[in-house]
């Protein structure tokens, strides 16, 4: 049997950009991935929850599966 869980990210404020303006990013996030790995489960993938009105990624939704 395998468990699935999901794990909330939001970008945060990192700067401005020259394009768009204001840079966001996902602090953090490679670190979640690899402590969840060291913990045994696999990283499947993520899905992005929430949009900015100019399409960017607000939030993602890190998908981890394990074998139970």
């Amino acid at each position: 049997m395998k468990k699935v869980e999901f794990v909330r990210v939001k970008s945060e404020l990192s700067g401005y950009g020259f394009s768009k303006g204001m840079k966001y990013c996902f602090t953090g996030i490679e670190n979640i991935i690899k402590d969840r790995l060291m913990d045994g489960w696999s990283f499947e993938g993520y899905v992005p929850v929430e949009n900015r009105g100019i399409g960017d990624i607000e939030t993602l939704s890190l998908i981890f599966q394990k074998e139970l």
